[in-house]
């Protein structure tokens, strides 16, 4: 296992045992996933979110990042994701899906998934002059949500699946994610839970 894969897996691991919110399943599956030879263009983000409950652009983020002790091949991105109204939910996604609920579909624009893909082409660079060198991880966070007019605070909690090849199924990365647990300073105010028809 190469060092980004530890690192990925560490993150995973230290992330899960705060949150909770990381399946046992996800984290395992997450050992065999290497960042370097995912093509970004087929990363896919699921949510699921109750009714009263969505996310918009930028709502979840994917972060991949890469430190040497050489500058020019070291980086932080942070990708926000976008939502893809022309990706046809699959059946498997759907099968989890009860009424009051909705599947939103998210993906890196094009602009991101080519820097990211760059950013993989120049790890494996280093890698090629540098045997193991450097560390880095990659992750998929939540980092907000809106609410609409059927908002409840005993339905708030979101559900995000990650797909990484084309060729393959959405597995569960996120479970039971309470927006309204994503900011600290909310403690059950309405107002600090931005209103989907307000710009974000």
């Amino acid at each position: 296992m190469n060092k980004i894969k530890i690192i990925l897996l560490a993150s995973i691991l230290t992330l899960a045992t705060a949150c909770s919110n990381i399946p046992l399943s996800t984290m395992i599956k997450m050992m065999d996933l290497n960042p370097l030879e995912t093509d970004p263009k087929q990363l896919v983000v699921a949510v699921k979110a109750p009714e009263g409950v969505d996310v918009r652009d930028g709502d979840v983020v994917i972060d991949f990042d890469f430190r040497t002790d050489d500058p020019e091949y070291s980086f932080s991105h942070n990708f926000p994701v976008i939502i893809n109204d022309d990706y046809l939910v699959p059946d498997n996604l759907k099968e989890d899906i009860e009424d009051n609920e909705k599947i939103t579909i998210m993906q890196l624009s094009k602009q991101d998934a080519q820097t990211m893909y760059e950013g993989q082409k120049a790890v494996k660079e280093y890698r090629s002059m540098n045997e193991a060198g450097g560390a880095g991880s990659m992750n998929v966070r939540l980092v907000s949500a809106c609410r609409d007019d059927n908002f409840s605070w005993s339905n708030s909690e979101l559900d995000v699946y990650l797909k990484t090849q084309d060729n393959e199924d959405f597995f569960l990365f996120l479970e039971d994610m309470d927006i309204t647990k994503l900011d600290g300073d909310i403690q059950r105010n309405i107002n600090a839970i931005p209103n989907c028809g307000e710009a974000g």
